[in-house]
C-alpha cells in the first residue's frame, strides 16, 4: 500500500493507493495547524512508502518532519524528472506543478490521449497532454474562491459570499449576481477554453477529465461534456508510484 499526499493551497488530500484504487481519503489543512490528525492517520495506514504532490514549497519541511516522526522511510516528491508514462514538451518543465504532473499521469494512464484535465481547486487549471508529445502546456484561471474573495475584498460594497446555485439569469440583488456571475461565467470560460485548445489542436475528440473540490458545483447542470473523477490528482500519485518503484 502506497500513500498519497497532495498538498494544495488551501488544503491537503490524503489518500491510500492499492491495486490502481485510492481509498480512506481524508482531507486536512496544508499550513500544518492538524499535525495530530495527519499524524493520527499515518499511524493508522501504516503506508509502506509515500509519494507525495506539493505546490506550496513553505510547508514541505513541515510535512518532512512529520513523515519522519511517523516513521516513513521511503517518500517520494513528484516533479518533472520523475517517470509519469507520459512526455513532456514543455520549455520550463520544472514550473510545471507536481499536481499538474499528477494529473497528466492518471488521465494518460486511465482516459486516453489527447485529454485535458480541468482541475476545480482554488486556482482552475487546464492541463494538456496529446500522444505524441505528452504533456504541452495548459491555461491556468481564477478559481471560484479566488474570485468571490478578490471582488470582496477589492470592492467596497460587495460583500463575501460562498458558491450557492441560482435559478435566475438577473440578479435581484448584490449576493445574487454575484452568484450568478460566478455560475454563469465559470461555465462560460470553461466553455471557451476548452473549445480554444481543441480548435489549436487541431482534433474533433478530447477526453476531458474534471477534478477538484469545486468540480461538481461547476459542471452540475452545465451540459459540459466531461467526466468528473474526484480523486484523479490521488490516482496521478498511485500511477506515478507504480512507474518509480524502488
Amino acid at each position: 500500500m502506497v500513500g498519497v499526499i497532495d498538498i494544495g493551497n488551501t488544503s491537503t488530500a490524503m489518500g491510500c493507493y492499492v491495486r490502481q484504487r485510492v481509498s480512506r481519503v481524508v482531507s486536512t489543512t496544508s499550513d500544518g495547524s492538524n499535525s495530530e490528525s495527519v499524524l493520527e492517520w499515518l499511524e493508522m495506514v501504516k503506508p509502506g512508502r509515500v509519494v507525495m504532490a506539493s505546490v506550496v514549497p513553505r510547508v514541505q519541511v513541515h510535512w518532512k518532519q512529520l513523515l519522519k516522526t511517523a516513521g516513513v522511510s521511503e517518500v517520494l516528491w513528484v516533479d518533472h524528472g520523475c517517470e509519469l508514462g507520459v512526455g513532456i514538451d514543455y520549455p520550463k518543465p520544472e514550473e510545471i506543478g507536481a499536481d499538474r504532473l499528477a494529473n497528466a499521469a492518471a488521465v494518460a494512464h486511465w482516459f486516453g490521449l489527447p485529454a485535458v484535465v480541468c482541475d476545480f481547486g482554488t486556482a482552475l487549471t487546464f492541463d494538456v497532454v496529446t500522444r505524441n508529445r505528452g504533456y504541452v502546456g495548459g491555461v491556468i484561471c481564477p478559481g471560484l474562491p479566488l474570485m468571490f474573495d478578490y471582488l470582496a475584498e477589492k470592492t467596497a460594497l460587495l460583500p463575501a459570499l460562498e458558491p450557492i446555485r441560482s435559478k435566475a439569469a438577473i440578479g435581484r440583488s448584490t449576493e445574487q449576481a454575484m452568484r450568478i456571475g460566478a455560475e454563469r461565467g465559470y461555465r462560460g470560460m470553461v466553455r471557451e477554453v476548452l473549445d480554444e485548445i481543441k480548435a489549436e489542436l487541431g482534433v474533433q475528440r478530447l477526453s476531458v477529465c474534471a477534478t477538484g473540490g469545486h468540480a461538481a458545483w461547476v459542471l452540475k447542470e452545465a451540459g459540459i461534456e466531461m467526466r468528473l473523477e474526484k480523486y484523479l490528482t490521488l490516482l496521478g500519485l498511485g500511477r506515478i508510484a507504480d512507474l518509480n518503484a524502488s
